[in-house]
């Protein structure tokens, strides 16, 4: 008899803790409308060219905006996922002086190449606190697909010139149209009422696979970048 209620004791408590986790983990989700802007470079690997092509490769600014659902998996840990729009790519610049009527006029040429993403992340957040204002990391993967993409002629003279951009055919086989990307991020969430709070964070992200590879050249290329970034966020 007492073997039978220890036994329903610990199945009752054993439920009831099961329970709570559920409710735990289901009792909050959030909608977060995303927007992030920063600098996207590039790595270059292959023999014989880095030397010669790595003092010409610059920068270029990446931006992203889209929606992202996050999931409570506990008190303090959370899923996110998500669709994302995002465009980052890299710049090829020289400059040189241009002797006109015996003045040294600086002109400067660069190719950007520029893809368009669409992506969907998977990370795992943590919350340092349960209420009020919540810092907060984050870390995990991005799959992007390339939709499109362009490079675009540029002169910067005395007077600048942006020429007609020229598309890419993404179905060459020397562009990789998939992106796999480790992500990682901090920031802090600042409520405004009792469903809705603005976030606002840094990111960094770094691509696992080359978005160009040429064999034949034996170069690879692959992006990554420091992002800063804005959301506002509802509780449901």
């Amino acid at each position: 008899m007492t073997t039978n209620v220890s036994f329903r004791i610990l199945g009752a408590a054993a439920s009831m803790f099961i329970l709570g986790l559920y409710d735990e983990a289901t009792a909050q989700s959030n909608v977060t409308a995303v927007a992030s802007v920063g600098s996207t470079n590039i790595e270059l690997t292959g023999a014989g060219i880095l030397d010669i092509a790595d003092p010409y490769i610059k920068p270029v600014t990446q931006y992203t905006a889209g929606l992202q659902y996050e999931r409570n998996l506990s008190r303090h840990f959370a899923l996110i996922t998500g669709a994302l729009y995002s465009s980052r790519g890299f710049a090829v610049k020289e400059e040189f002086d241009l002797n006109i009527l015996g003045l040294d006029v600086p002109i400067g040429a660069s190719l950007e190449t520029r893809l368009n993403y669409l992506e969907a992340p998977l990370m795992v957040k943590y919350n340092f606190t349960e209420k009020g204002v919540t810092p907060f990391i984050k870390a995990g993967a991005s799959a992007a697909y390339a939709l499109n993409g362009k490079i675009t002629p540029k002169v910067n003279a005395l007077i600048n010139w942006t020429l007609p951009s020229i598309n890419i055919n993404l179905d060459n086989e020397i562009y990789n149209r998939f992106d796999l990307s480790a992500i990682a991020g901090a920031g802090v969430s600042i409520p405004t009422n009792e469903i809705g709070a603005f976030q606002f964070e840094v990111s960094y992200r770094h691509s696992l696979n080359n978005m160009i590879q040429d064999n034949i050249a034996n170069l690879g290329i692959k992006s990554h970048g420091f992002a800063v970034g804005i959301g506002y966020t509802l509780t449901f």
